[in-house]
């Protein structure tokens, strides 16, 4: 039945329309999980009075939401300031097309030759012929393969940087068209804070291409779909520690959470960009922080967790490429570990939020261009010599299959032990650097009963 309905539907529509309805139903309860976290962390019950266990309360928000009046003040642009909500909502979205979240489908199709069809007439559409059609007795049988995502594309890490880097228009758009300081405040804040994040994301990033020497999602996580020592996941936190820090903080940053939501916090600037905004613009700002939460985590989740592997989710289909089965259950498993890994790294979020103080602005500056970014260009160096000396004379290897980028148990070794170098460079050269100027310094206040007297 399946089958059948493949040849009218191509899978990538039917996984782009599964995606959206499950990525849409887990940010309404996110929102929920949000709430649930804060009330653990301050030691209280949180929402547990609609529906059972407070299960409907995103329910109950949901339709607040829509009730609340659509109020526009006098004074705004009305074509963007409907248009930045929009904008950012649909970027944030359009990036979920190239997460990987199955790895690769294989099945076979059977046709006669006598008839006028050919093998790729009969394979679902936007899938591929693998080999060539083996023929007995005037029927041909081809076997075929398709991605377990919405598409695949080889430069999928750069697609992403560039739908991800849009989300900063909406957020500018908005504060700029609401005709209020406070927004415009914000938005200014919001583009000076992910500008500056986004070149250690952007390192972060280049630093697992280079080991893999491939931009695509899918081929990163194959490359991690083994075990080191027989038991010990492949997985890139193993390797890259400082870089997964680097990429964690950068995507709180990227999503103007805590401590990085310098751009709408409260005390400052009331709301800050979407200060004016009610009702559905209001929330979709609401639902694109939070839509931006499960993409770069998912993100995360691919380059440093191994994405949809987990030990035993590989069935042997092609040896040259662990992500490729034949079995629609071990993609759907693989799409739920997948999942649940994605929902660890949102409780971080979390836990954070309501964990740590919120950054002066300045520090937030400071923190990316001056110990950020000099440590993840540290990280990238360190990484491409690794690389470099420990595959010299491997001019010839074969990069275009997933085994072949597979890092080895030594490999690995080594490039755990240049983390924990560069971390001690780190921690020695911060000692031996010049202070900079206090900024906390004390003031004299003349007539202050706290400051000195001032003799005549």
């Amino acid at each position: 039945m399946i089958d059948h309905l493949l040849t009218i539907v191509p899978p990538w529509l039917v996984i782009l329309l599964v995606v959206f309805g499950v990525v849409n139903g887990t940010v309404a309860y996110l929102i929920f999980m949000e709430r649930k976290v804060a009330s653990w962390v301050q030691d209280r019950i949180g929402p547990n009075r609609v529906g059972p266990w407070g299960l409907l309360q995103s329910v109950a928000d949901g339709i607040k939401m829509f009730m609340k009046e659509d109020y526009r003040p006098a004074g705004t642009d009305k074509v963007l300031f409907t248009l930045a909500p929009c904008l950012m909502m649909t970027v944030i979205v359009g990036a979920m097309a190239v997460i990987p979240w199955g790895g690769i489908l294989q099945g076979t199709r059977s046709f006669n030759i006598a008839g006028a069809q050919t093998a790729q007439q009969v394979i679902p559409a936007g899938a591929y012929v693998v080999g060539e059609p083996v023929v007995t007795n005037g029927v041909a049988e081809v076997t075929y393969r398709y991605s377990f995502q919405i598409a695949d594309i080889n430069l999928g890490v750069l697609y992403l940087v560039a739908m991800l880097s849009l989300g900063v228009y909406g957020i500018v758009l908005g504060g700029w068209s609401s005709n209020n300081k406070f927004s415009f405040l914000g938005g200014m804040r919001a583009a000076a804070q992910m500008i500056s994040y986004e070149v250690p994301f952007g390192l972060s990033l280049l630093t697992i291409i280079v080991m893999f020497g491939t931009f695509s999602l899918g081929d990163i996580i194959a490359a991690q779909s083994h075990n080191w020592m027989g038991f010990l996941p492949a997985w890139n936190i193993f390797t890259q520690p400082l870089a997964f820090i680097l990429f964690l903080t950068c995507i709180h940053a990227e999503a103007n959470r805590s401590p990085f939501d310098l751009a709408e916090c409260e005390q400052e600037l009331i709301g800050g960009y979407h200060t004016e905004y009610s009702s559905m613009r209001f929330g979709l700002f609401f639902l694109g922080e939070y839509t931006g939460m499960v993409v770069t985590s998912a993100v995360c989740v691919a380059l440093f967790f191994g994405g949809w592997h987990l030990p035993g989710l590989t069935d042997g289909t092609d040896p040259s490429n662990p992500a490729v089965t034949s079995s629609l259950t071990l993609a759907l498993l693989r799409a739920l570990v997948y999942f649940i890994k994605i929902i660890g790294i949102i409780f971080i979020f979390m836990w954070v939020r309501w964990s740590l103080p919120r950054f002066r602005f300045d520090q937030l500056m400071g923190l990316a261009w001056k110990g950020m970014i000099p440590v993840s260009l540290l990280i990238l160096l360190g990484t491409t010599l690794v690389i470099y000396f420990l595959r010299v004379g491997q001019a010839a290897r074969n990069v275009t299959s997933p085994a072949a980028m597979e890092i080895s148990g030594t490999e690995a070794g080594v490039l755990l032990a240049m983390n924990v170098v560069l971390l001690a460079v780190i921690l020695v050269g911060r000692r031996l650097l010049p202070a900079g100027p206090p900024v906390n310094r004390r003031l004299a206040i003349p007539g202050s009963r706290f400051s000195p007297a001032i003799s005549e």
